[in-house]
């Protein structure tokens, strides 16, 4: 069950003027990211990717989200300068929440279905992003209007009879992804096409020891205000400590932290121990609203 959170309208605004303001660029135009096989239902997946030309005081960003029927606003995280052009990003680790299937309702025309392709396209080229009109409206007015704007480069270059036969292979929500470079001033100056990549149980990544210490330490950063206080959507909370909203303040992560001081205390086989975290999260301030663009 998905709990809503009220947004902020001013707020939103503003996180749909820098979406808007992203989307005027020409995606493919500079930006090479690398195949991604598969990412792992048990682990970190790695994106690298190629840059030309590199500008001074430039960020590299890794967007990413799972294919969810109504939710569709990214998460991302900076990616890591190897030299020569080249960045890499850690994906933080997938849950096992499955695709649903929907397949296309058609009025007076047999058969009354159509393929599930044909919803998830008709979809993509809607603005109310809803087919069939039986999902949920609120859900989608507040966790889709930033990312329905980000074109599905993919699914345009696969044909209906393709797309069928990957989706029904699909046993667990695959994820998206793109890459964008920012400005020092915060403004998008290119962006990649959008991918998708399998999650599966037997996907096998090797992480370099670089890597591995990113996949520990993640920093996530959010696009829309409903992201604030939650764990990141349909992804695990391992390895994930910091946060940043989309004015790009840093900030601890409450929600993964929580998790932590949930299980901690019974980890450590106390109840003192957990007495003792209940009066450390008695004393602690009552959460603001989100913060101005």
């Amino acid at each position: 069950m998905i709990t809503l959170r009220r947004t902020v309208p001013f707020a939103l605004a503003g996180a749909l003027a820098v979406a808007a303001a992203g989307i005027a660029q020409t995606p493919g135009e500079g930006i090479t990211p690398s195949p991604v096989a598969c990412l792992p239902l048990d682990g970190n997946g790695v994106l690298n990717a190629a840059v030309a030309p590199e500008t001074p005081g430039s960020t590299v960003r890794m967007f990413f989200r799972r294919l969810n029927l109504e939710v569709e606003d990214f998460y991302y995280v900076e990616m890591e300068a190897a030299g020569a052009g080249l960045y890499w990003g850690v994906f933080p680790i997938p849950t096992e929440d499955k695709i649903k299937r929907k397949d296309l309702k058609q009025r007076d025309v047999p058969p009354p279905l159509e393929p599930w392709a044909s919803w998830w396209k008709a979809k993509e080229a809607s603005d109310h992003r809803d087919p069939n009109r039986d999902l949920d409206e609120k859900v989608i007015r507040e966790r889709a209007p930033i990312g329905k704007h980000e074109k599905r480069a993919w699914m345009g270059k696969m044909s209906e009879a393709d797309f069928q036969r990957w989706l029904e292979r699909q046993q667990y929500e695959p994820a998206e992804y793109f890459v964008a470079v920012y400005d020092a001033q915060g403004s998008r100056t290119a962006v990649s096409d959008m991918h998708v990549v399998e999650v599966k149980k037997d996907c096998r990544v090797s992480l370099t020891p670089q890597q591995e210490g990113m996949a520990k330490n993640l920093t996530v950063g959010e696009t829309n205000t409903w992201q604030k206080g939650e764990q990141p959507f349909h992804w695990e909370c391992t390895g994930i400590v910091t946060r940043k909203d989309p004015q790009l303040v840093l900030r601890a992560d409450e929600a993964c932290r929580a998790c932590v001081i949930a299980w901690w205390p019974y980890a450590a086989g106390g109840a003192a121990a957990l007495g003792a975290i209940i009066a450390v999260n008695e004393d602690r301030p009552e959460d603001v609203s989100p913060a101005r663009p």
